[in-house]
């Protein structure tokens, strides 16, 4: 692969100006005419890429392309990966049949918010990649975010490959002289996927200074009580969670935790309790943790809805340009925390929620702090990002668990310990829908290498409305992913027998072993040739007897111990070897 630089619009390098050459350094050199040399060097599979400035320029994009054509051959077709931006966003398994217009792979990097998230995931895949089928495997991956935000693409014709940091309005601005580094990456090939994944998840892992902390259970107000819940709701539900995980809880499992989700503040930006939790934040938190819990709160820090107090107080607070529109509640603004004093806001709304009783944030709408825009310092929304997290987890301390969502998963898994590894579970329009579940499970599939740097949250399990079949679906995805585990019902209302759907010994266990299963083979047999929403498949569904689900994911999965789960997410019986696999289930082969 050969190193190219993006400036003013135009694409330098990689041999156009003047053959590349290889120093006594072992630095891969390609001139890049006026605008001066970019280089490329490698160790292992670790590889680094920049360009050195003969003049002053804006520096759009720097990135490595060659081609895999020739390399491998892959008698059963071309399969790869294609990974969305952040936690919600569509990603799995795709079929390589049709090459991607130019104007296609740059509207999907300037694609933000909810357009992004619902993406058909062809035209790019954001972090990293695998491209491959048996016998030879290509993996890709980012390890470093502090400036660019990157991608991979994969062109179908010689199957070339493109390793970028930049683009989509992600810009330097670099004097003459100047060293502007891309993104570190990794680049391994191999005859096993899975040894790939798992030694770029390694790779990761190494990049935190903190150790993860053992997965929890408990119970959440979101997935029942959306933005309605109740103070009384959480008192209501929090004795009824116990009694029904506490006997399943592997010994020295942590004290159940309770999560007040969306619906306890003022207004998003005036992070206050409002009038539905008359005992104030601190005083529920006073009164559980007296009865042997811990607690957990939600809040989306980076964003202030246009009717806060917060923003009509200090708009310059606030990055220029950058607006999110909430489906539900309006135009959400960006809070800049390069302005010194929306820094302090930021640090002081996260040390109150801890001196609350709340050593567990869940920090939503992420994605937001990455955004370019008109910031008080000028630097690039990923540089942003990195400052918004760091001052987070400093007000927060070591001691509070961070959970993101909504999030990118490399420049976020150095400061957080948990991470979404999916879209929601449910959504408040229709409640449970069966084509959620296996949505979760392909997205799980997609994350495994996050999954070593940070403990992967697959959602909670829902325990109404859906079938046994289907509940026992979701409590296994949520048990292969081994980063937690909890309810999200409102368990006063809850049938008695619904109340151990999907939840026995082994489950629970595996959901709090802290180890994510493995699906084998990494990659379908048949992959789709784009990424199915649940939210199109739910409304496609209305109307007939069962919900379907179009989801191509991995159907067997290999536990920690040993084990071997076969999944049939479709609508028809299955087999797996002499056992039998109804529709929509999840079944432990003997």
């Amino acid at each position: 692969m050969l190193p190219f630089v993006l400036v003013d619009g135009v694409l330098h390098g990689g041999g156009q100006e003047g053959g590349c050459a290889v120093n006594a350094a072992w630095e891969l050199r390609c001139p890049a005419g006026d605008v001066g040399t970019v280089v490329a060097t490698r160790s292992g599979p670790m590889v680094e890429v920049w360009v050195e400035l003969a003049r002053d320029a804006t520096v759009s994009a720097i990135e490595l392309r060659g081609a895999l054509d020739g390399v491998f051959w892959y008698p059963d077709g071309y399969r790869w990966l294609s990974n969305g931006f952040q936690s919600w966003s569509q990603s799995g398994v795709l079929a390589i049949v049709e090459p991607t217009e130019d104007q296609a792979v740059e509207d999907a990097l300037k694609a933000r918010g909810d357009a992004e998230v619902i993406r058909k995931g062809g035209e790019l895949s954001w972090w990293y990649t695998t491209v491959g089928a048996s016998g030879a495997n290509f993996v890709a991956g980012a390890l470093s975010a502090a400036r660019w935000k990157s991608w991979t693409h994969l062109q179908h014709t010689g199957l070339g490959m493109r390793l970028v940091s930049g683009g989509g309005g992600n810009t330097v601005l670099g004097k003459k002289g100047d060293k502007i580094s891309g993104e570190s990456w990794f680049v391994a090939t191999g005859p096993d996927v899975n040894s790939l994944l798992a030694d770029y998840g390694k790779r990761l892992a190494t990049l935190r200074s903190k150790p993860l902390p053992q997965p929890e259970a408990g119970w959440n107000s979101w997935y029942e009580f959306w933005d309605s819940v109740t103070e009384a709701n959480v008192r209501a539900n929090a004795p009824l969670a116990k009694a029904i995980l506490t006997p399943l809880l592997p010994n020295h499992a942590p004290p159940l935790r309770i999560v007040v989700d969306d619906g306890w503040e003022s207004g998003w930006g005036d992070w206050t309790p409002n009038a539905k939790f008359p005992s104030g934040l601190d005083g529920l938190a006073k009164d559980l943790k007296a009865d042997g819990f811990t607690m957990g709160v939600w809040l989306a820090p980076l964003l202030a809805a246009e009717s806060s107090e917060v923003y009509k107080a200090h708009p310059d607070w606030f990055v220029q340009g950058a607006v999110y529109n909430h489906l539900k509640n309006g135009n959400m603004h960006v809070l800049d925390v390069t302005h010194p004093d929306a820094a302090a806001h930021l640090a002081s709304v996260i040390n109150q929620l801890v001196a609350w009783g709340y050593d567990l944030l869940k920090i939503d709408f992420l994605f937001a702090g990455t955004w370019e825009g008109g910031r008080h310092e000028a630097v690039t929304g990923m540089e942003a990002y990195n400052r918004a997290l760091q001052i987070i987890r400093k007000a927060a301390g070591d001691k509070t668990i961070l959970l993101a969502v909504g999030a990118p998963p490399i420049p976020t898994l150095q400061y957080v310990d948990a991470w979404r590894s999916g879209t929601d579970i449910a959504v408040e329009n229709f409640g449970p829908s069966w084509p959620f579940l296996p949505n979760q499970l392909r997205s799980l599939g997609a994350h495994l290498p996050f999954c070593a740097a940070m403990r992967c949250d697959a959602d909670p399990v829902l325990l109404r409305d859906l079938s046994h079949d289907e509940v026992d679906f979701g409590a296994w995805t949520v048990a292969l992913a081994g980063g937690g585990l909890f309810l999200s019902d409102d368990l006063t209302k809850l049938p008695p027998e619904r109340k151990s759907w999907g939840l026995d010994i082994q489950r629970v266990g595996l959901a709090l072993g802290g180890t994510t299963a493995i699906p084998k083979p990494f990659f379908p047999d048949a992959p789709p040739q784009t990424l199915t929403n649940p939210v199109f498949e739910h409304l496609q569904s209305l109307g007939e007897p069962v919900a379907h689900s179009l989801e191509v994911v991995p159907v067997l999965w290999q536990l920690p111990d040993g084990a071997w789960l076969a999944l049939n997410p479709t609508d028809a019986a299955h087999k797996a070897g002499a056992t039998d696999l109804p529709p929509h289930s999840a079944t432990l082969l003997p």
